[in-house]
């Protein structure tokens, strides 16, 4: 119960701390240079397809004049944020992206707001098992 508890207060603290991060990311017009592809088994539907993913290799320049080379995340070649990538791509249209201005390296394209909310409750709903379980064993160590 202890456990579900402490898991609780840590994912709040985690995900209160990533978002308020997030807004500390600096924007910045990136240029997409290349497209890195793999062939991965991922769910869609809750079925496993072999699918082609997608990442594009950017470069850009910080505030401070640093230029840095940069990976995004694959995602899947039927997805639309896919199909927008591959556009500016052969567009050689600019993207804006956030970056963390002390690891540029760590960036974003489109906001992870909701990923950080989904991660913090299933910490939650974790803990609540936790807490469910550890109340029902000492509900029943009472009983004997």
């Amino acid at each position: 119960m202890l456990l579900g508890i402490l898991l609780i207060a840590v994912g709040i603290r985690q995900g209160k701390k990533r978002i308020s991060d997030e807004e500390n990311f600096i924007p910045a017009e990136a240029e997409i240079i290349d497209m890195q592809s793999r062939i991965a088994i991922v769910t869609v539907n809750h079925i496993p397809i072999i699918a082609k993913e997608y990442r594009p290799v950017i470069r850009f320049i910080t505030y401070h004049g640093q230029e840095i080379h940069a990976v995004m995340p694959y995602s899947l070649k039927i997805s639309d944020e896919c199909r927008e990538l591959f556009q500016m791509y052969e567009s050689h249209t600019a993207v804006t992206i956030r970056y963390n201005p002390k690891k540029p390296d760590e960036i974003y394209y489109h906001s992870k707001k909701g990923f950080r909310i989904r991660e913090v409750m299933y910490k939650i709903l974790a803990a609540a098992v936790l807490i469910f379980l550890g109340s029902f064993m000492i509900w029943g160590s009472m009983l004997v």
